[in-house]
């Protein structure tokens, strides 16, 4: 059996000396599926509650979907509600977490916008920040780090403007706003480029790393435009419009949706962080106490992964009689100890959230569901 001083890294010194050896169960994995499996781990003396999935990422046949909260991004829905909606064309859902993090105030007019990066069936979602992602490359191979946006709109005389995809612009910037977005753009100010198909190239759903031809057949400056499935619209903020180039019906804009690294066909991505793990050592400080405010014990959810497996794991926090929650550093260790080598974390607290086989298997600590912006699902064929 083994032993780790886990609870010690997030105790105050003073508590150290009173401090016992806690034991570390190993986790009793039930096969669900063709190379799935699922564990419980609880450890009623700190106490944690537990829950794991892992998968040999390398079977053809089991592939990682992200969802959103709505067919657009402006709407939010509960995990099982997200694992519902995927496609029977993508295959059958075996377990799922709740994903990124995301615009949750209720008076938001872009409310279950994913912050960060989102690629969703290789469609980009939502443009990258300045947070940590999580991608699947050409080989299905996961991958984990920051992806910087490329993304510029070019016109005629080779002025160029970077921007955002689907969320709310500042002032001063610009957004390309997609049918995904919802009904309307929801901008209340600035001027609107409605942008169509130009020739025979690439258009919509918007994917990475790709240059698309676009013309310009309406001009608005009332804002909130219509979207729909044929058409983008360029929304520029007030304090930008002044010194963009002359612009009239009929102009072609290059938009360019490069990111670095590409992610050009990538299945999937999702944005998180921090990350807990890099090659086999924890990647956050382990001996934070619980007097940080910044690494206080919550409910956590995170992904992680080695050579072969790929491991979705949860942990319930805030309720004291089943789980206290963790730090950052106690699940990297935890994490560890389970065999990843790379680790990230995802949204946490009252978010937090596993379906496996048809039902929730932990204990949210809202006392139900949360709605969500996203997620993750594991679907098989």
């Amino acid at each position: 059996m083994k032993f780790r001083f886990t609870y010690l890294f997030t105790l105050p010194l003073v508590w150290l000396a009173a401090s016992v050896a806690v034991a570390d169960p190993a986790p009793v994995y039930t096969n669900i599926a063709p190379g799935v499996s699922y564990a419980h781990i609880t450890q009623p003396e700190i106490p944690w509650s537990i829950h794991i999935v892992k998968f040999d990422y390398h079977r053809p046949e089991l592939k990682l979907t992200s969802t959103i909260g709505r067919p657009t991004i402006f709407g939010l829905k509960n995990l099982t509600g997200q694992v519902k909606s995927v496609s029977p064309a993508m295959g059958h859902p075996i377990a799922g977490i709740n994903g990124a993090f995301f615009h949750i105030t209720e008076k938001d007019p872009y409310k279950g916008d994913p912050e960060g990066v989102q690629i969703m069936q290789g469609e980009l979602i939502s443009s990258p920040d300045s947070k940590t992602a999580f991608w699947l490359d050409g080989h299905g191979v996961p991958q984990t780090g920051m992806v910087k946006s490329k993304l510029k709109v070019t016109w005629p005389n080779k002025f160029s403007v970077p921007y955002g995809v689907n969320e709310q612009r500042a002032p001063d910037k610009a957004a390309l706003l997609t049918p995904r977005l919802g009904a309307s753009t929801r901008m209340t100010n600035g001027l609107e480029l409605v942008l169509e198909r130009k020739g025979t190239g690439p258009w919509l759903p918007l994917r990475a790393g790709q240059t698309y031809s676009a013309r310009v057949r309406e001009i608005r400056n009332s804002g909130d435009t219509p979207l729909s499935p044929d058409i983008m619209v360029l929304s520029i903020g007030p304090k930008l419009a002044d010194k963009i180039p002359a612009t009239k019906v009929g102009t072609i804009l290059k938009i360019s949706t490069d990111l670095s690294p590409s992610l050009t066909g990538d299945y999937m991505a999702l944005s998180g962080g921090p990350i807990l793990i890099d090659h086999g050592k924890p990647a956050v400080n382990v001996t934070e106490t619980q007097t940080d405010h910044l690494h206080i014990r919550n409910p956590r959810t995170a992904i992680g992964w080695n050579d072969k497996e790929f491991f979705m794991f949860v942990v319930d926090g805030r309720k004291k009689d089943l789980s206290v929650g963790m730090t950052f550093g106690e699940m990297a260790l935890k994490m560890i100890d389970l065999g990843c080598t790379e680790a990230m974390n995802l949204d946490g607290g009252g978010s937090t959230t596993m379906w496996v086989q048809g039902q929730v298997v932990n204990h949210p600590s809202d006392g139900r569901e949360r709605s969500l912006g996203n997620a993750l699902v594991l679907v098989g064929k």
